[in-house]
C-alpha cells in the first residue's frame, strides 16, 4: 500500500491570496497596494503550473504619449493581468523556493476625462518561497518582476507579494 503524499509533494490543487506592492514605471516607479490571487498544481517533482490575477489602482501621471511627466495632474488607473506559467521548485522539508515565467493579458484602463483602455501582453518572472506550515496550509512570499506591453513600448515593472495557500 501506498503512502498519501502530504505538503508540498501533494499533487493536487494550491489556492493563494496575496497582498503587497506593485511599482509601476509610468508613474515614475512608485509602488502602489496590490492583490493577487494564484492557483497552482505540481506536475512533476521539479515542476508547478500556475493561474493567476492581480489588479491594482496606481495613480499616473503620463502625457498623451504615455511618458511620465510630472507637470500633469495625477490620475487613478485601474491594471490587471491574467496570467499562465510554470515554475522551477525545489521542496527541502517544509521550504519550497521556485522561480518561472509566466505569460498573459495585462489591461490598463483610465478613469477620468478620457477614459483610456488598453489590453496587452505581459511576460513574468516570479521568485519566491513557500513555507508549508501544515500538509494543506502555508505561507507565501514573492518577487516578479514583469515586462508589461503598453500601447507603444514595454515597460518594466515589478511586484512583491505576501501571503496565504490551501491544498484542496
Amino acid at each position: 500500500m501506498e503512502a498519501q503524499a502530504s505538503g508540498p509533494v501533494r499533487s493536487s490543487w494550491t489556492v493563494g491570496l496575496a497582498g503587497g506592492v506593485f511599482k509601476y514605471e509610468p508613474s515614475a516607479d512608485n509602488t502602489f497596494p496590490m492583490i493577487a490571487v494564484r492557483l497552482d498544481r505540481p506536475i512533476s517533482k521539479w515542476v508547478r503550473f500556475e493561474v493567476g490575477t492581480t489588479y491594482t489602482r496606481p495613480e499616473i501621471q503620463t502625457d498623451g504619449g504615455g511618458f511620465f511627466d510630472p507637470s500633469l495632474p495625477a490620475e487613478h488607473t485601474n491594471l490587471f493581468t491574467v496570467t499562465l506559467g510554470a515554475q522551477a521548485r525545489w521542496t527541502v522539508g517544509p521550504l519550497e523556493p521556485y522561480g518561472g515565467i509566466s505569460a498573459g493579458f495585462f489591461g490598463r484602463y483610465d478613469g477620468g476625462p478620457t477614459g483610456r483602455s488598453f489590453g496587452r501582453s505581459t511576460f513574468q518572472f516570479p521568485f519566491g518561497i513557500r513555507l508549508w506550515a501544515t500538509d494543506h496550509i502555508g505561507v507565501r512570499g514573492e518577487y516578479r518582476f514583469s515586462e508589461d506591453t503598453h500601447e507603444a513600448m514595454t515597460r518594466s515593472d515589478s511586484e512583491f507579494t505576501a501571503g496565504v495557500f490551501w491544498t484542496f
